[in-house]
C-alpha cells in the first residue's frame, strides 16, 4: 500500500468538484477541495518526518517520536475530513435553498409548525422518500414544498437514512433543474460524499500498512 491510492482517491475527489466550482457555491466547494488536498499534504511531511527518524539511534526515543507524527497526522486527517464533509454539507444546504425557492412571507414560527407536522405524517412510512415526493407534487402549499424540497428535507433523510441519490434524481427531475448549477451540486452530493469516504479509507489503510495504527 502506497501514497498513489490516496492521491488517486483526493484527485477523483477534485475531478468531481472541478465542474461544480461556480458562482455561489464556489468557495464552499473549493474548501472541501482545500482540506482533501492538506490530508496529502499533511502526509508528505509525516513521511519526511518519519524517513529522518530512522537515523535515530536511540529505539525508545525513536519509538515515542513515531508515535507522535503518526498521532499528529491522524488528528490532521480527521479535522480535515470532518471540515471537508462541513463544507460539502453546507454547499448541498446552499443548492437546496435555491432550488426550493422558500417563500418570502414565511416565519420562522410558519416553519416550525409546518415542519413538525410534516414530520408526524413521514415517519409512519418505512421508507419516507415516496411519501415526502407525492407530498411535493400534490400540496399547493409553497412552504410545504420548500420544507420537503429544501434544506429541512434533507436534514429529516439523512436522519432517516434514506436514498439521497433517487429522492434527489427525481426532486430535480421535477423541478426541472437538473441543468443548473445549484442542481448539479444537489446530483453530485452522494458521488461527492462517497469520495470523502473513499479518501479516509485509503488514508487509513495507508496509515495501517506503515504500522502506524492497528
Amino acid at each position: 500500500m502506497g501514497d498513489e491510492e490516496v492521491k488517486r482517491s483526493i484527485e477523483a475527489v477534485q475531478s468531481l468538484l472541478q465542474p461544480l466550482q461556480k458562482g455561489e457555491f464556489s468557495e464552499k466547494l473549493y474548501k472541501v477541495s482545500v482540506y482533501l488536498q492538506s490530508i496529502g499534504k499533511s502526509w508528505d511531511a509525516c513521511r519526511s518526518a518519519l524517513q529522518a527518524l530512522e537515523k535515530e539511534d536511540d529505539p525508545e526515543k525513536r519509538s515515542k517520536a513515531v508515535e507522535s507524527k503518526a498521532k499528529g497526522f491522524e488528528a490532521s486527517r480527521k479535522s480535515s475530513l470532518r471540515f471537508a464533509r462541513l463544507n460539502l454539507d453546507a454547499a448541498m444546504v446552499q443548492a437546496l435553498d435555491a432550488v426550493a425557492r422558500k417563500p418570502k412571507n414565511a416565519s420562522k414560527a410558519d416553519e416550525k409548525r409546518k415542519a413538525d407536522a410534516l414530520q408526524r405524517a413521514f415517519d409512519r412510512f418505512p421508507d419516507p422518500t415516496k411519501a415526502m415526493l407525492d407530498h411535493f407534487r400534490s400540496t399547493s402549499d409553497p412552504l410545504d414544498k420548500y420544507l420537503v424540497a429544501g434544506p429541512w428535507g434533507f436534514e429529516y433523510l439523512r436522519k432517516r437514512s434514506a436514498d439521497l441519490e433517487a429522492y434527489y434524481r427525481e426532486l430535480c427531475e421535477v423541478l426541472a433543474c437538473r441543468d443548473f448549477a445549484a442542481g448539479r451540486v444537489v446530483l453530485s452530493y452522494k458521488k461527492l460524499n462517497q469520495g470523502i469516504d473513499d479518501v479516509e479509507e485509503q488514508s487509513l489503510k495507508l496509515l495501517r500498512a506503515n504500522g502506524l495504527v492497528k
